[in-house]
């Protein structure tokens, strides 16, 4: 064999090998810094929202520690699926025993039985939680990848990482919300509702849900939201289907709430919809599409909207600024409905910063 042959073959191999080694060591040492880095700065966020709740609690301050802690490291198993018969029921269950949960360490914090303050106080504590479980997930890779010398969950937690950095920065804004009793992006729906009710009374229909009752051109208009101003999602669910049950001639039911846009979409866009617009894990939902179902009812939805990272934080003042279309698309499809009829208005959304009975225009937030 030609001896320049064999020097060329060589000289390949060993530049492959070096190479091999060189990104291997590149990305074990450089980008594992570079994540550790990364990783390091959302812990810090994680440690900075629960104290920033504690300063705000009004109990000792190592019970407040406590407590925050515990509600970080809240855990709920999900319902056994093997046999989905009633699942429903069992996923609602713990859904609201979780809610309790956080209520009952929110009620400690704030030193009050009930009101807004708690509210508020439970739903920040919502936001810890989303916190903690993204740190402490990201914390599990990056050690998993040390321990096993895995370059491929490395470059997994690479891509996580420009995410992950949005949710938990869009957490902390809420959780800063929340405590201020500030509107966030979701609260759109509560918000266009209490544009409709106006000055109109209101009442309580379910567990923090109110409604209140309007006239449009024959039509009898039934408009409901959580019960506001503190952080709340109410029974909108169970609120809805007492009503269609109370009235009897409920011809349409109009769900108003916040979808995730696409990219490349403006933040505020109102678009019409069929169906429910309501983005719960399921229970409420579907407690309205099969009173519908049972009942013949139509079901129309308006949706507003926006980033998920924009619904946990303060509301953006193009979401302020499409309150005002979106109660006019809701207007105009009850509008359709026949008259002498009964048609509900359902605002979805958490109610924070939004009074039952009157507008509300935030000065927080963006703009």
């Amino acid at each position: 064999m030609d001896t320049s042959l064999v020097e060329n073959l060589v000289y390949f191999i060993v530049s492959i090998i070096l190479f091999w080694l060189f990104i291997r060591v590149y990305y074990q040492v450089v980008l594992f810094r570079r994540i550790e880095g990364e990783v390091e700065r959302i812990r810090k966020i994680d440690e900075k929202v629960q104290q920033m709740v504690v300063r705000r609690a009004r109990c000792d301050r190592e019970e407040a520690e406590t407590l925050v802690q515990r509600a970080a490291n809240l855990f709920v198993v999900q319902p056994v699926q093997l046999d989905p018969h009633g699942i429903i029921e069992r996923l609602e269950n713990l859904i609201e025993r979780s809610e309790d949960k956080f209520r009952s360490y929110a009620r400690v914090l704030t030193g009050k039985r009930d009101g807004v303050e708690v509210d508020n106080m439970s739903m920040a504590l919502t936001c810890v939680f989303s916190i903690h479980v993204i740190a402490q997930y990201l914390r599990h890779l990056l050690l998993s990848a040390k321990k096993t010398n895995n370059i491929q969950l490395l470059l997994l937690i690479t891509m996580l990482l420009p995410t992950f950095k949005q949710y938990v920065k869009s957490n902390y804004e809420g959780a800063k919300a929340f405590l201020k009793c500030v509107p966030i992006g979701d609260s759109v729906g509560p918000m266009v509702a209490a544009r409709l009710i106006g000055d109109s009374p209101v009442r309580e229909v379910e567990k923090g849900t109110v409604a209140a009752e309007k006239e449009l051109e024959g039509r009898r208009l039934v408009i409901v939201k959580a019960h506001g101003p503190g952080g709340n999602l109410g029974r909108l669910g169970r609120a809805v289907k007492k009503l269609v049950r109370e009235y009897g001639d409920v011809s349409k039911i109009i769900t108003i709430d916040a979808a995730l846009k696409l990219e490349g979409e403006k933040t505020g866009k109102v678009s019409e919809g069929v169906g429910v617009a309501m983005g719960d894990p399921g229970h409420e939902s579907y407690k309205i599409e099969q009173i519908a179902a049972d009942e013949g009812i139509d079901l129309d939805a308006v949706a507003i909207k926006m980033s998920a990272t924009e619904a946990v934080m303060p509301m953006p003042k193009s979401v302020v600024d499409a309150v005002k279309e979106a109660a006019e698309r809701a207007l105009e499809l009850a509008k359709e409905a026949p008259e002498d009829s009964t048609v509900i208005i359902v605002g979805v959304g958490n109610t924070v910063g939004i009074p039952d009975n009157r507008p509300y225009v935030s000065n927080g937030g963006e703009g």
